[in-house]
């Protein structure tokens, strides 16, 4: 009845054959894509491999073979580089490379060599542009980039050790044994830093990683790690500086340091597993953090004892413990960055907030923690710091260990740790800063006092002496008369 009856049907069947033709012409761009991929097979050493690896500044020469070339194929070989952080990691030499011909003994076997620019991971595609415009395309190969044994790594490590040991010792000279055992005889201070550094930072850690770097697991872990390390580093000196309890600090360094063995592995087993599966803890540094605790408790040893035989030798190391703990942080700050300059390179903004939030949030915690304990000013300090301040060393240990079989992913993702020691210092440079600043006014309002108050008592003095000399020639000359 309908007077469109016709067209209907017209329009019905038109649309069938258009969505047949579209399927037909998706089977056969699908078929030309497939005859347009390079099949290639990689050699190194005459062992068949996978994926690449090259080291910094290292060279490797890799052997390929093409299989199953379309007949009459003729073109160059082009090796493209495809990165996705747009850093040079790999150098390719040659890059173009004509094609063999088809009657050669080798047809499609050729060699290149990669050279290691920059750690990181990148990818090689194989490509052939044809005479006839039709670009034959390989699956792309994983290269990674590992990074590189350097002099003046070995230069920074040494460097670090030595002033580490030597500020140790002069603390040694400054610490009271009757202070620590009173601490430890009560030690709601170090239990307040030790809660703030084992319950607080990791899961504050957790939290800005879920936040942060949910879609790169390798960065939360890194950010995890960091957070569940112990206190330590700078962390003594800088309480210190600051005028908090070195006493306090020392203890609860050593008293972080060894519940590490225990928290560490807690911590890593119950949350790092669900933020990065394909790690594997199963290998701790415990010897790393065994060597932490003989490096924090020998050279303090040896300080007790200069302190014990020598009283003065004692008094005039404690009076360099200010200048070397300067020199610490000025060389960590100026030498310690440009020895990890590269590590700026994955540097984003995220990293940066990252390496910002951990250790601040860490400094107001542990001070707000400390204050609403009713502690005292200097133990306040201690905590803070002591919250705030991790051993980045021994996450990046464990980073390395744990990821050594994805290598360079353990570099890479060293780059939080780093960046939560460059950010640590801030606050605490400006804190040393204003406390400089409020000591020389001080010591400049205490000079003007000292001096008006040198006036006075000599303008006394003279008004004494001459009242004196009066009485004296009053008597004198009633003596006469």
């Amino acid at each position: 009845m309908c007077p469109l009856y016709p067209v209907r049907l017209v329009l019905m069947y038109g649309t069938g054959l258009v969505c047949v033709w579209f399927m037909g012409l998706g089977s056969v761009v699908n078929a030309a894509t497939e005859a347009a991929t390079l099949k290639v097979r990689l050699y190194v050493n005459n062992s068949s491999v996978t994926y690449l690896d090259v080291k910094e500044g290292g060279e490797k020469q890799v052997t390929f073979h093409l299989d199953d070339l379309p007949p009459n194929t003729v073109g160059d070989i082009l090796i493209l580089d495809e990165n996705e952080d747009n850093l040079d990691h790999l150098g390719i030499e040659p890059d173009r490379i004509p094609l063999p011909p088809a009657h050669s003994d080798e047809a499609g076997t050729r060699s290149f060599t990669i050279i290691g620019k920059f750690l990181g991971f990148t990818k090689i595609k194989f490509m052939i542009n044809t005479i006839h415009d039709q670009n034959l395309v390989s699956e792309p190969v994983e290269v990674r980039v590992q990074r590189g044994e350097r002099v003046l790594d070995k230069i920074f490590i040494h460097v670090v050790i030595g002033l580490v040991v030597l500020a140790y010792i002069n603390m040694g000279c400054a610490i009271e044994l009757k202070v620590i055992k009173q601490t430890l005889l009560r030690p709601v201070a170090p239990v307040i830093g030790l809660l703030s550094q084992y319950l607080f930072m990791p899961l504050a850690s957790y939290a800005i990683g879920y936040g942060l770097f949910y879609e790169t697991p390798e960065m939360w872990l890194g950010l995890f790690l960091t957070g569940c390390s112990p206190g330590g580093g700078g962390s003594n000196m800088w309480t210190y500086l600051l005028g908090g309890s070195l006493d306090l600090s020392v203890t609860m360094t050593f008293i972080s340091t060894v519940a590490s063995f225990a928290a560490l592995p807690l911590w890593v087993f119950s949350l790092a597993t669900s933020i990065y599966q394909g790690g594997y803890f199963k290998e701790l540094p415990y010897k790393n953090i065994a060597m932490l605790v003989i490096g924090l408790v020998l050279p303090l040893s040896i300080g007790l004892l200069i302190k014990w035989r020598c009283k003065r030798a004692a008094l005039f190391m404690k009076r360099l413990l200010k200048p070397i703990s300067i020199l610490f942080i000025i060389f960590m700050m100026t030498f310690g960055v440009y020895a990890n300059l590269y590590i700026f390179s994955f540097f984003d903004w995220k990293v940066a907030v990252a390496g910002m939030l951990l250790p601040w949030l860490g400094f107001v915690f542990g001070g707000l923690a400390s204050v609403l304990c009713r502690r005292s000013l200097e133990e306040s300090i201690a905590i803070s710091i002591e919250t705030g301040v991790q051993q980045t060393g021994l996450s990046i240990g464990i980073l390395k260990v744990a990821l050594r079989k994805y290598a360079p992913l353990g570099d890479v993702t060293m780059v939080i740790p780093v960046a939560v020691a460059t950010m640590t210092p801030i606050p605490l440079t400006i804190a040393y800063i204003i406390k400089r600043i409020r000591d020389c006014r001080r010591q400049h309002n205490t000079y003007e006092i000292d001096e008006e108050n040198v006036r006075e008592n000599a303008e006394i003095s003279l008004s004494s002496t001459a009242a004196i000399q009066n009485d004296s020639n009053n008597c004198n000359n009633s003596a006469k008369k």
